[in-house]
């Protein structure tokens, strides 16, 4: 009887260190790393005011192109936007954000007034300005056998930028930043 017993307790034992271990194993990891280009645009002809606003960022994933356009005016109002994703290289960013471009895009844009699509054919140029801004944070929690941790870094500067729609010359942007993000994400059950 004290044999069975004995037998018995190991198996228990060994059973709940197995069971520890695959417990262990419940373990998600989460990184993603980028660079991002933004800019604005503001036109003024007469009573009529343009505003354009373009973003461009890139993973290991691809490439996602938003791009929104709004005209108001005393008698007309209208309002625009279009978003694409692509692996096509298209965008080039310099790793110490002194410069970036987008190539000529195609972008399929939808009027939010009216529900007309139509397409724009977008390009933009940026070149960095000033100092380099640096952030970075961490942070945690546990609860019971949940252990949660996140930590992030970016980069950041301002940048002028050039562009045009449909061959219409943009301009010089009145405002446009360069940047880089780092993510990274853990979580665990014990």
């Amino acid at each position: 009887m004290r044999k069975s017993y004995t037998i018995l307790l190991a198996l228990v034992v060994l059973l709940s260190t197995a069971m520890s271990v695959q417990a262990l194993e419940s373990k998600t990891i989460e990184r993603y790393n980028g660079e991002s280009a933004s800019a604005d645009w503001y036109e003024t002809n007469g009573d009529i005011t343009t505003y354009t606003y373009l973003s461009v960022t890139e993973t290991k994933d691809g490439t996602d192109i938003y791009i929104s356009t709004y005209t108001y005016g005393p008698c007309s109002w209208s309002e625009k936007s279009g978003y694409m994703f692509t692996n096509d290289n298209v965008f080039k960013i310099d790793k110490k954000l002194n410069s970036a471009s987008l190539s000529e895009v195609e972008i399929e844009v939808c009027d939010y007034y009216t529900g007309e699509t139509g397409t724009l054919t977008v390009q933009a140029d940026w070149i960095g300005e000033g100092e380099i801004s640096e952030s970075s944070s961490k942070s945690s929690s546990k609860y019971d056998d949940y252990v949660w941790k996140s930590s992030d870094s970016s980069k950041y500067r301002d940048a002028s930028a050039t562009g045009s729609i449909n061959g219409y010359d943009l301009g010089v942007s009145s405002y446009a930043s360069l940047s880089s993000f780092k993510y990274a994400y853990m979580s665990m059950t014990k």
